[in-house]
């Protein structure tokens, strides 16, 4: 994806022909990197695990909309059913967030559902940190001052506390002097709330101000102000005899906005240089981090704390396996995050790449870019003159034709299959691949490539976009082995950039979700939306409804009710073995299939009460599964007729942003060498965490970065991360 984004924004300029010419080699048969799909049985979609936008990845949106555009007014997608990329999505505003109670030993739950706004995502720009604070804010304000009758608010069942007037508190006349207005007028339901009304204003007059003495006065009171509101929501909380589910989720919601908003606003912000500076708090973890800030314990064990972690597969990791996150980036996400433009998630309406990759494939190829698929990179040689100067590559097939096509149309799409198309790949080398279930994107391969070749600078590259994982990069066979042996930086970056592997499951269902019992209402979600959490019972924490995608696979007669896709991380064997023992990556998916059918055995029952046995009351019945062969007579075979993935493979590994180790990676410009530029999510893009959104961060600064070489300008604006106006 990243690699792309480097192609696309270096095309997306008037006569860009006339200053280079481009190509794209690619391992195996598709494009899209971790976002690659391909099809199955029943033409059914198998992603590398669940993929969704959220409304404030503005890079990617931007890119969406511009490919779309592009391939209406080229006629590029005639046939498609995705005429726009509005028709390509859909919006999603519910969440459900899952907390196991020690005391109970039983899951409680709460929805959550983010108010839609008229905001579109990928236009106008993000919000600025003001607003996005003020939103913040806002929620905190709304969790903690309910008005509705029908949902007691906290305060309602809290002891009266000693509130002093807005009039006697000796904060607002300074607030008053330093802002210029006598107070802030607005109708409160409670005393407490001109706290929250004064710290936006003053948040604005800080992040507005140009005189930075007057910025540091301004953030000193905010200082004490955040204590104010601390100490009173403490004493508040003490209030309470007993804390019901429903007071226990406004209690952690509240602490969470208020802990955070003071943590950013007295640790990121720096009032001598008017900038956030996320990177401060980057040798810590985000846990690690809250609790500087007060943050209770039961705070740090909630489901909304740990949402950062599962949802960034930093959950298996640090001391003891509980997690470790950088806690500037954990923040950094998190700020982004609320300043979501339209809904909160937008879901795909087919597969990852069907809706994302090809309408950037189909601009770039009428652009006039080249791609070469089948091509792996080997050796990217060290040479001691400041440039690259020879890559070696494997051509791992002999094409029947100069050319691959790699997509095939089904139902107006063109999609991406999930093998190879052997019939454009000379036929003994395709009987081969096929009698010998060769995986081709595989390190762990028998698989004996079909030509060797040298690219030369000056006769077949002048520069050239490293656009592969870090995983890929060193070892004994890392494609940069050299240049990590003689360059600190490089081996320090190798070094301390750590991944861990993801499982993916995705699970075609008989009946549909009132079949199975899940009611909708009872579980907090409006009528026609569809269920999706990320904080359940590990490993496979985070599922998703995506059975909007089925109307884009081949269900004639019989078909599904239901489709969920499960996605969690776990840790490599004591020993991974090298790249010669060839089974390894089928032991490792045998190994996600077993841990699965347990996993549903003891959990999904909780959700789908109609679908459980005597002998499983917890867990799920495996003759809801839809059988794709027909003829499975156990449950383990129905189960192996899915789709399991385990992402062992170094290309497909999640980069982690662990504690201490964002000051390790490259910029894509910071390579030591002239003529060559990194991508992908594992270098410093900005908020440094792995989503596609930052790999197409880092894959426009890539391409930015080879328009600046050659002395060309550039015209797109680039989002890395929250700015304060």
């Amino acid at each position: 994806m990243s690699s792309l984004a480097a192609t696309y924004e270096l095309t997306s300029y008037p006569n860009w022909q006339d200053h280079y010419d481009i190509t794209i080699y690619q391992m195996g048969w598709r494009l899209g990197g971790k976002t690659a799909t391909g099809r199955g049985p029943k033409e059914r979609i198998q992603e590398h695990g669940i993929h969704i936008a959220q409304g404030w990845y503005e890079n990617a949106f931007r890119l969406i909309q511009d490919a779309y555009k592009e391939c209406e007014e080229s006629n590029l997608m005639p046939d498609s059913p995705f005429k726009s990329w509005r028709d390509a999505f859909e919006e999603e505003s519910t969440t459900l967030l899952t907390h196991f109670d020690k005391e109970t030993g039983k899951w409680i739950k709460k929805n959550i559902i983010f108010p839609s706004n008229d905001y579109v995502p990928g236009q106008g720009g993000p919000l600025p940190f003001s607003a996005i604070i003020e939103k913040a804010i806002k929620l905190v304000v709304e969790i903690l001052f309910d008005k509705n009758p029908n949902s007691p608010g906290l305060l309602a069942h809290a002891e009266k506390q000693q509130i002093q007037s807005i009039h006697q508190h000796s904060l607002w006349t300074r607030i008053e002097n330093l802002i210029g207005v006598r107070h802030i007028e607005q109708t409160v339901q409670h005393e407490a709330e001109h706290y929250f009304n004064h710290l936006v204003a003053l948040i604005q007059h800080m992040v507005g101000e140009k005189d930075a003495q007057k910025r540091s006065n301004a953030q000193n009171i905010i200082t004490e102000l955040l204590k104010d509101i601390g100490d009173w929501f403490s004493k508040l909380v003490q209030g309470l005899e007993a804390i019901d589910q429903h007071f226990y989720w406004i209690v952690v919601f509240a602490e969470f906005g208020i802990t955070n908003i003071k943590g950013i606003l007295l640790d990121v912000f720096d009032p001598a240089k008017g900038e956030l500076d996320y990177n401060k708090i980057n040798h810590l973890d985000y846990r690690e981090w809250l609790s500087q800030h007060g943050a209770s314990q039961q705070l740090l064990e909630s489901a909304i704390v740990r949402f950062l972690y599962v949802g960034t597969f930093h959950n298996l990791t640090g001391p003891k396996h509980q997690g470790a996150l950088a806690a500037g980036v954990g923040l950094h996400f998190l700020t982004l995050s609320m300043g979501y433009k339209g809904a909160f998630v937008w879901k795909f309406k087919a597969g990852t790449a069907d809706t994302m990759i090809t309408p950037i494939y189909l601009v770039l190829k009428d652009r006039g870019v080249k791609f070469k698929f089948f091509h792996k990179v080997k050796q990217v040689h060290y040479s001691e003159s400041g440039e690259i100067e020879e890559i070696s590559m494997a051509e791992q097939v002999s094409l029947k034709k100069s050319s691959y096509t790699p997509t095939y149309k089904f139902k107006g799409i063109e999609v991406w299959p999930g093998e190879p198309l052997y019939d454009q790949i000379e036929d003994d080398q395709a009987k081969k691949l096929q009698a010998n279930y060769i995986d081709l994107e595989m390190a762990w391969t028998s698989w004996k490539d079909a030509n060797e070749l040298t690219l030369h600078k000056g006769q077949d590259f002048d520069y050239a976009i490293l656009g592969i994982p870090i995983d890929v990069l060193g070892g004994k066979q890392g494609i940069c082995k050299e240049i990590i042996a003689k360059n600190r930086k490089w081996n320090a970056m190798y070094n301390h950039v750590k991944s861990i592997p993801t499982m993916s499951m995705q699970l075609w269902l008989k009946p549909g979700l009132k079949e199975l019992g899940m009611n909708l209402k009872e579980w907090g979600f409006p009528e026609g939306s569809r269920p999706n959490l990320v904080t359940y019972a590990s490993p496979q924490y985070s599922w998703i409804d995506m059975s909007q995608v089925m109307p884009y696979e081949n269900w004639d007669g019989d078909k599904p009710g239901l489709l969920v896709y499960y996605t969690g991380s776990f840790l490599d064997p004591e020993v991974v073995p090298a790249f010669d023992d060839v089974q390894y990556p089928e032991q490792q998916k045998e190994r996600v299939m077993r841990i699965s059918e347990q996993w549903l055995r003891d959990n999904m029952g909780w959700f789908f009460k109609q679908a459980t046995t005597g002998e499983y009351p917890e867990g799920i019945d495996f003759d809801i599964i839809f059988d794709f062969s027909e003829t499975a007579t156990t449950d383990f075979a129905k189960l192996r007729t899915q789709y399991f993935r385990a992402n062992v493979n170094p290309t497909d590994r999640y980069t982690l942003s662990l504690p201490g180790t964002n000051k390790y990676r490259l910029k894509a410009d910071e390579t030591g060498f002239e003529n060559l530029v990194i991508t992908g999510d594992w270098i410093d893009f900005g908020v440094n965490v792995g989503y596609y959104e930052g790999a197409i961060i880092a894959g426009l600064k890539a391409g930015q970065c080879v328009r600046a070489k050659l002395d060309l300008g550039v015209s797109t604006e680039i989002f890395d991360g929250v700015k304060l106006g």
